[in-house]
């Protein structure tokens, strides 16, 4: 059993240890792919496509855990307001990740307790469980009895304040510092990686503990300047490849293994490991979506969707769609320009994408920018989630839509 906050050592990989260098390099390639991305999206369209990554996290977050929220249940939950009463008939695994991501993009975490920070994290997502779904857990509330898990006795409950005490000192120190850019991000960027292991190794809720750390990730990467738009998901990087995280989680609980394996009480060789994974699925969960919202590629997806598959929208809605795209947004007097219709009619095409998602926009007479309905995204989007996965969602669409028409 663990006691003492210095059984949790190492909590930082020095420049003077045999990995730092590669693994440095690594957190270098991430900021540049990283950096990329946020290039091609316009500001307009990364307000939507992270509202498509938040359903992305939900769905990967969940299944990682044994979990498999419907992106039916998703589609439900992002139309809502998550910390609304009337969310409560969603599936509530869905509205309550949901719910809890956002809270936590919606707060700084850099320059506050990270420990605290992830208690409120904890407690948005249980509080938006039910008592049944929930297991009787009390949101926010550290456990007050010993565990374990897998192989792994996690600390004993009576020192628990020990660890969280230290872990908040180790990595508050790396993300305040991350504001100075050069090697103190970098360190930073390698610093939240570390982290992630160190905080489901504290294991400090009941249950909970890996969604809840997956969050913080996201949010300390986000004080790195990393990923702020949130244009990709660390968690769909985790599921793709679900075996190896939780073999690479194992390994760092490791104790060291002889004198060449670092001076702490946990394997150093192991974290180092653990933390390439981590960084290198980084890399190409942003290299991914790099590929997905290549302009060219997406528009010439987006076209074959709307003269292919939506067959029953005008076919002056690709043009649109299409040109919200790259524009970022467009005024609505534009619809007849770009679609060569009278102005009532190119109203009318605007009216419909808007009605379906396709076409967002902030106000009735606002500007309109592009939407990433679930029910394009199988074809806007190839491989975003597991084959079939949107066909239910479709079938469960035409199945509501159909008994909508026979009443």
């Amino acid at each position: 059993m663990f006691t003492a906050p210095n059984q949790m050592e190492p909590l930082l990989i020095g420049d003077s240890r045999p990995a730092y260098l590669e693994i440095i390099g690594l957190a270098s390639d991430l900021v540049e792919s990283s950096s990329r991305l946020e290039g091609l999206v316009s500001k307009e369209s990364a307000e939507e496509i992270s509202r498509l990554v938040a359903g992305m996290n939900c769905y990967y977050s969940n299944l990682i855990e044994g979990a498999n929220t419907k992106p039916l249940d998703i589609e439900n939950a992002l139309r809502e307001d998550a910390g609304n009463a009337d969310s409560a008939n969603l599936r509530g695994l869905a509205v309550a990740h949901i719910a809890a991501w956002q809270w936590a993009r919606s707060h700084q975490v850099a320059g506050v307790r990270l420990s605290s920070f992830a208690q409120r994290i904890h407690r948005v997502f249980y509080e938006h469980l039910s008592e049944s779904d929930g297991g009787g857990i009390v949101p926010g509330e550290i456990r007050k009895s010993d565990v374990v898990v897998g192989k792994h006795v996690a600390p004993s409950h009576e020192a628990l304040e020990r660890f969280l005490s230290r872990f908040d000192d180790a990595y508050g120190k790396s993300l305040a510092n991350a504001s100075m850019g050069g090697i103190s991000r970098l360190n930073a960027i390698v610093a939240s990686m570390i982290a992630h292991h160190r905080f489901v190794w504290i294991h400090p809720f009941p249950d909970g503990n890996g969604r809840v750390a997956r969050i913080l990730l996201d949010s300390m990467l986000s004080a790195c300047g990393l990923n702020e738009s949130g244009l990709w998901s660390m968690s769909r990087g985790f599921a793709k490849t679900s075996q190896q995280y939780k073999s690479f989680l194992a390994m760092a609980d490791q104790p060291r293994q002889g004198d060449l394996d670092g001076r702490g009480n946990l394997s150093e060789r192991s974290l180092g490991e653990l933390v390439k994974y981590e960084i290198r699925t980084a890399i190409d969960q942003s290299e991914f979506m790099g590929r997905m919202f290549s302009l060219e590629n997406l528009a010439a997806r987006a076209r074959g969707y709307f003269h292919r598959v939506r067959t029953d929208l005008h076919t002056g809605s690709a043009n649109l769609y299409v040109h919200a795209l790259s524009a970022g947004s467009f005024e609505r007097m534009k619809a007849g320009a770009l679609t060569g219709l009278s102005e009532r009619a190119a109203r009318d095409v605007l009216g419909a994408l808007v009605q379906e998602g396709f076409l967002v926009s902030d106000g009735p007479k606002g500007r309109v920018r592009a939407g990433f309905p679930m029910v394009a995204v199988g074809s806007l989007f190839p491989d975003l989630y597991p084959a079939g996965e949107v066909d239910q969602f479709l079938e469960n669409k035409e199945t509501s839509s159909r008994k909508f028409r026979m009443r």
